[in-house]
């Protein structure tokens, strides 16, 4: 007689090969858009970074890969999926989000409970030099003290794409947002992360805020 225990082995043992073979279809799809620069089914690679993204983090992080790689795969996905809708969206329908952590130590920004801090273009780094170059483009530009900053500013400006500069983990917590408000973005990584003073390719932020329709 079968208990109920085989039975809930055999439904564990089930839902393990199935996961198994996703994981396996999954690689073979990442692993042939990385050699030949084409993705494949992104949809399907997102779904599988989405519902077993913690167990992939735990993997690839066991077996040597580099710190985050689940999250840039991820970011580089939603990056490749977006790109058509935000190409629609006019700049000026557009937000900038930086992360404050770009600014100088000495720098003079004052803090405002609605925007942000505010940049005075001081030139002690490339922020002011960014924001002209938005203004031209009509597009508003945040640098936001916190995660939790970015829903306000999203009720501020109701943008139909955002455009977001941060930390893999960050863009990854951003992304989740974005898809449940069904709005376009874009993700930029920072090349050196940390609390302060880090570093971003400000010419990949301006190629990214300057996409738009052939």
């Amino acid at each position: 007689m079968i208990s109920v225990f085989d039975i809930l082995g055999l439904i564990l043992t089930f839902i393990l090969i199935v996961i198994g073979i996703i994981l396996f279809i999954a690689a073979i799809f990442i692993a042939y858009s990385a050699k030949t620069k084409k993705v494949i089914f992104p949809g399907f690679i997102l779904f599988v970074l989405d519902f077993l993204y913690y167990p992939l983090k735990t993997l690839t992080e066991k077996l040597g890969f580099r710190k985050g790689y689940i999250d840039i795969l991820s970011n580089d996905m939603k990056n490749f999926v977006n790109y058509k809708g935000l190409s629609k969206i006019p700049f000026n329908e557009r937000i900038l989000l930086l992360p404050q952590c770009l600014r100088k130590m000495d720098c003079p920004a004052t803090l405002s409970s609605l925007r942000g801090f505010e940049c005075i273009k001081c030139g002690k780094c490339e922020i002011g030099d960014l924001i002209n170059f938005c203004d031209g483009l009509d597009l508003q530009v945040f640098i936001i003290p916190g995660g939790s900053f970015v829903k306000k500013i999203i009720k501020l400006t109701k943008p139909k794409a955002i455009i977001g500069v941060g930390c893999h983990i960050e863009l990854r917590e951003g992304s989740l947002v974005l898809d449940y408000l069904k709005v376009p973005g874009r993700g930029i990584s920072l090349e050196k992360d940390g609390c302060i003073e880090t570093k971003v390719d400000y010419e990949k932020i301006k190629k990214a805020l300057l996409i738009k329709e052939d």
